[in-house]
């Protein structure tokens, strides 16, 4: 994946390709994006705010995901670091949908602003996300 394109365009492509797979509920992709082995961990802006490991990510994310429609994002200022093998990206994102209770039919609007580390490591497959960081601005 990638060959010809330097190691900052692949995992700037990475990202936005793992976001686009969240709003399609690509479940599939976004666990093959998740290292899956004990090198990954994750603090999420969202209950719990406990360290997950790549089980536990998984299995949030697609709770989350799986009950929001009409979910937008939009990532602001994208940094990459490129540090041999190892890319660490920092970002604000904004992301927003509608919460959606199967069991009530009811909707809930949901918008966050959120300061976002991600960190990729290259192995032999490819990138692969090794840790994230999400921590949500206060309500103003």
């Amino acid at each position: 994946m990638g060959e010809g394109r330097s190691a900052e365009e692949q995992v700037r492509g990475l990202l936005f390709s793992i976001f686009e797979a969240a709003k399609n509920k690509d479940f599939a992709f976004l666990n093959r994006m998740h290292a899956s082995d004990d090198s990954f961990s994750k603090f999420d802006d969202n209950l719990p705010h406990t360290r997950q490991d790549s089980k536990q990510a998984s299995m949030y994310e697609e709770v989350a995901l799986a009950n929001i429609s009409d979910y937008s994002y939009k990532i602001e200022e994208l940094k990459i670091d490129i540090l041999g093998d190892v890319a660490l990206t920092t970002f604000y994102l904004q992301y927003k949908g509608m919460f959606v209770n199967n069991y009530t039919f009811e909707g809930k609007s949901v918008e966050a602003r959120s300061r976002v580390t991600m960190v990729f490591q290259k192995r032999r497959a490819g990138w692969v996300i090794v840790h994230e960081h999400l921590s949500r601005f206060q309500d103003a």
